[in-house]
């Protein structure tokens, strides 16, 4: 299955939600490109969009190859794997990295849109895909200690092998799972980069 870009694979993705009757969901996308996935999810489906920040530990001289990730309230999260390509310092420090690009991250994205409350909501959890669910991981751990009524991961396409990890999380929705799956960009006619600024001009139109 092939979408041709973030808006389509949105689209697609609010159709097959629309039957599991949430209720005024909040829609967190993970920037960046996540974020236009959920945009086109949160209008369709009559939520709310936020964003929920995470950034990947990528591995050394791969920073793509996830390990693990870290959220916004800084807990790393690591894949089974990680310490196979990476040891224990190493993956201290590009946390601590990534953590402080996430401070900055939240700063310039809050000023925007400030936090929508989750407690006690729906709650969606949404990017253009994932591979090694590591960065959805890492957003889950964040958002489930909010308190939220029920928590969705949806996304346009995933690896089997992280939608297996993520069911033990939360509920799950993924129109492709292919068994051979390549990288997220390979199922997307129109993959091109999303900005911060674009993510900006999208918070900013759900700022009011």
């Amino acid at each position: 299955m092939r979408f041709r870009d973030r808006r389509h694979a949105g689209a697609l993705l609010a159709e097959a939600l629309a039957p599991l009757g949430l209720e005024a969901p909040v829609v967190l996308g993970l920037p960046r490109g996540g974020v236009v996935v959920a945009d086109e999810v949160a209008r369709r489906l009559g939520g709310e969009l936020d964003v929920v920040l995470v950034r990947k530990v990528g591995a050394p001289g791969n920073p793509e190859f996830a390990l693990g990730a870290v959220g916004e309230g800084g807990e790393l999260v690591l894949m089974p794997y990680a310490l196979r390509y990476a040891d224990q310092s190493y993956l201290e420090r590009e946390a601590a990295r990534q953590r402080d690009v996430l401070r900055k991250r939240a700063e310039r994205y809050r000023r925007v849109r400030p936090k929508a409350a989750r407690k006690g909501r729906d709650v969606v959890l949404v990017d253009d895909g994932v591979a090694t669910g590591a960065s959805m991981e890492a957003a889950l751990s964040v958002v489930l200690q909010e308190g939220p009524r029920r928590v969705v991961v949806a996304v346009p396409v995933a690896s089997p092998e992280a939608v297996e990890r993520l069911k033990a999380w939360a509920e799950v929705v993924a129109l492709s799972v292919p068994q051979d799956f390549a990288a997220v960009g390979a199922y997307y006619l129109d993959f091109g980069e999303v900005t911060d600024e674009d993510v900006e001009a999208i918070l900013l139109e759900w700022a009011g």
